[in-house]
């Protein structure tokens, strides 16, 4: 019993010391494109949307998710036919 009394205070430290490790980021997410999100000039109109989501890898499951600007509207384009996503 008190083997376990003892190993009380380890367990708190220790679960302690582990939380203090998960607390903290040195990631700078102060905005610019640095590749994580989509740029400005995709939200030209939908042939421009088209193009960029082109351009991105459909097998690449490595790389973070990107962020889209609170600016970023494509407008409708009513005139031309739907594109075909390959």
């Amino acid at each position: 019993m008190k083997s376990i009394r003892k190993a009380w205070p380890l367990a708190g430290l220790t679960v302690a010391l582990g939380l203090a490790g998960c607390g903290g980021s040195s990631n700078d997410s102060s905005g610019g494109n640095n590749g994580t999100s989509v740029p400005d000039s995709a939200g030209a109109s939908a042939a421009a949307f088209v193009s960029y989501l082109s351009t991105l890898s459909a097998t690449d499951e490595s790389s973070e998710p990107l962020i889209i600007n609170d600016g970023l509207a494509v407008p409708p384009d009513e005139q031309s036919d739907p594109q075909i996503l390959t």
